[in-house]
């Protein structure tokens, strides 16, 4: 009788234990699935819905006509797209130059022009950035024409398969990276003082005085990893200048809201940040991030700061299944198409902001023959503008000698 009740014991224990692993393991299939839904996603490869839009202040009118491509006043940019990554690029030309008879906007261009040439030649390292400005930059200092100037720049590189973005800025151009409301990842804002950002330059060979030497490798390096729905902004110091982060955070979610967002959503948004950044650069009483950034250094000034406006937004998205076997090429052929759609904002400038010069000698037949010190170039003379009183007090603070 003891036998049989141990016996029957262990049949219930066992009836119940088989019935308990039943229960569970449905479990274990859920979470197989849930790995292998991971490890898909893993597999993704990402794409970027891209958008840019521009402000140009030397001139008056708006207009949405035909000029070279991706180029706001002294500001420039490009969009590469390989087969491993999308690339996007802004550099923002030092408006001092041009008190010494020097076109600032040749400076930022050629440097934009040699990185989306060394990125489609093949000879680019999606996660070194820094060696890809140094290429470029050296190209530009060898380059046959001498093109005098300086600019700031920053470079974000997607990495399609790794799911991770790589960024480095050198200077105040710069970039912020939004998940769901809130920002993620935004690059650093470099400066020897204020509004002397750190730059690249190229100044006469014979210059008898000795200045900053800001170099490709001391450019500020980030990466983050990244999934769809994902935003990138990409800009120079026009909009971060004038906007502050929650203001760009209230225009994002325009697009965060939507379940399909489309490339004319997307434009929409580049515009009304570049519309946004305009108009606060003209309003006297708002205290902008630079009126901010200048009362840090004892300088009670308030209003925004007039000057091009550069926005690259892109969209993170998932890789569709391409019917064709080129679909970079096509993709390329797509966004190029796209350029012709940018709007282009101009108006009549009635105060460009003074800024200090960076730059420092070297010898154009050796790229790591640096000179460095402490020195500075007087700041850029400026206009009369009355309108503000950001205006009228920088100017007589900051005007040249």
């Amino acid at each position: 009788m003891i036998q049989s009740s141990q016996f029957y014991g262990y049949t219930v224990m066992s009836s119940l234990m088989s019935q308990i692993r039943s229960l569970f393991r449905p479990v274990s299939k859920v979470r197989g699935s849930n790995n292998n839904s991971e490890a898909f996603l893993r597999k993704v490869r990402l794409c970027l819905l891209t958008a840019v839009a521009g402000y140009d202040n030397k001139h008056t009118k708006y207009s949405t006509r035909i000029s070279p491509k991706w180029v706001y006043g002294d500001d420039a940019c490009f969009l590469s797209v390989t087969d491993s990554s999308y690339v996007l690029g802004v550099a923002d030309g030092v408006g001092g130059w041009r008190s010494y008879g020097v076109d600032p906007g040749r400076f930022s261009r050629a440097v934009m022009k040699n990185c989306e040439r060394v990125v489609n030649s093949g000879r680019f390292i999606p996660d070194k950035l820094e060696v890809l400005i140094a290429q470029c930059y050296e190209d530009v200092l060898n380059s046959k024409e001498l093109i005098l100037g300086s600019a700031t720049l920053c470079i974000v590189s997607l990495q399609r398969n790794e799911h991770r973005v790589y960024g480095a800025s050198l200077g105040d151009s710069g970039y912020l990276i939004i998940r769901e409301g809130h920002v993620i990842q935004r690059s650093a804002h470099q400066k020897h003082s204020f509004n002397t950002p750190f730059q690249l330059s190229c100044p006469p060979t014979l210059h008898s005085r000795r200045f900053h030497c800001d170099l490709p490798n001391q450019a500020a390096q980030t990466s983050v990893e990244v999934k769809p729905g994902d935003v990138i902004i990409v800009g120079t110091d026009g909009l971060f200048d004038n906007l502050t982060e929650s203001m760009i955070l209230q225009e994002v979610k325009t697009i965060e809201l939507l379940a399909n967002c489309t490339i004319d959503s997307l434009k929409q948004c580049a515009t009304r940040l570049v519309e946004q950044a305009r108009s606060a650069a003209f309003a006297p009483d708002f205290v902008s991030p630079f009126a901010s950034e200048a009362r840090r250094y004892g300088i009670n000034i308030a209003g925004g700061v007039p000057g091009d406006i550069t926005v690259i937004l892109g969209l993170v998205i998932e890789e569709k299944p391409s019917p064709t076997s080129n679909h970079v090429k096509e993709t390329r052929s797509s966004l190029n198409h796209h350029h012709h759609h940018h709007h282009r904002y101009h108006h009549h400038l009635l105060f460009q902001p003074n800024r200090s010069l960076s730059c420092f000698e070297l010898n154009y037949n050796k790229f790591h023959s640096f000179v460095s010190s402490s020195s500075t170039l007087p700041t850029s003379s400026t206009s009369t503008n009355t309108a503000t009183s950001f205006s009228s007090k920088l100017s007589r603070t900051y005007s040249c000698p």
